[in-house]
């Protein structure tokens, strides 16, 4: 599976690729990014078919636990696909650190 780092999230351009949020819809609409997708990970069975073949596909969720599983299912179904390594949580960290 491919991975990137979570303090990579900034520089993708969600306009050739699809970033997906799959964090609640709290969590999302609170610190969401923009121009991501949000299918929460209880609702992947039915949202998955909401998504792009042709654009690769990010997966982000809080830890970057669930967004491995999500991403290894995605994989399977054919998707160019990357796990956003630690999620959300590594990316608040990386920011703070960059903020001083």
């Amino acid at each position: 599976m491919k991975k990137i780092e979570a303090a990579d999230i900034a520089a993708l351009d969600t306009n050739t690729v699809t970033l997906l949020d799959i964090r609640s819809k709290e969590e999302y609409e609170l610190n969401g990014f923009s121009g991501s997708v949000n299918v929460p990970f209880d609702e992947i069975s039915t949202g998955l078919s909401k998504l792009p073949k042709e654009k690769p596909v990010y997966v982000l969720c809080r830890t970057g636990a669930l967004s491995s599983e999500v991403a290894e299912i995605l994989e399977d179904r054919g998707y160019n696909v990357y796990n956003i390594e630690g999620g959300y949580a590594a990316y608040t960290v990386h920011r703070a650190i960059e903020n001083g």
